[in-house]
């Protein structure tokens, strides 16, 4: 069964977070600030464009009134260094960095041990994005058809869906920094 959601309940949690009136967020949003309190009582059902409009008036995206508010009792998980998963193949060694309870996001280092090591023969796609940044090292990213050459402090973005490899271009070892969104391994 479906979880019903009191979005009015979101707006007003919101509103008061970021100190702003009643009255201010109404006429941002063109409506009386008698709606807009009985929207956040939960009495009236707003359309669509007014739930917009309370969103941009909020300076938040729209989705947020459709998700549940963080939880206050957030549990630290640190991974230490020696607890790492490591994942070893003849060139490339791979080391997760998230630690458990990281359902949305996967950041891992992935080191080259030696010239002309690749992901793979292929560019291969995967259903997550990535942003990677390379730490040390020199090494070409291929995504679809195009090529490019990092050098350290160089990040990239790619798509999910993607086709994309990795090579090793420098002659010792070249580190790279990536976090993937939803996490593939």
């Amino acid at each position: 069964m479906d979880k019903e959601i009191n979005v009015g309940a979101i707006i007003k949690r919101i509103r008061i977070e970021k100190g702003l009136l009643l009255k201010d967020v109404a006429e941002k949003c063109e409506i009386s600030s008698s709606m807009l309190s009985q929207i956040e009582k939960g009495n009236a059902n707003p359309s669509l464009n007014t739930i917009k409009s309370i969103a941009q008036a909020l300076e938040i995206p729209l989705f947020k009134f459709f998700i549940e508010p963080e939880k206050e009792d957030i549990t630290i998980n640190i991974l230490k260094r020696g607890e790492r998963k490591i994942i070893n193949t003849k060139k490339i060694r791979y080391e997760l960095l998230s630690p458990e309870g990281s359902t949305n996001i996967e950041c891992m280092k992935m080191f080259f041990t030696e010239k002309g090591a690749e992901t793979s023969i292929e560019p291969m796609a995967h259903k997550g994005e990535e942003i990677a940044v390379l730490l040390s090292g020199k090494v070409k990213i291929t995504i679809g058809n195009q090529s490019c050459e990092m050098e350290p402090g160089d990040s990239v973005y790619i798509p999910a869906l993607k086709p994309h490899k990795w090579t090793n271009l420098d002659d010792g070892e070249s580190v790279v920094l990536f976090s993937v969104t939803p996490p593939e391994f």
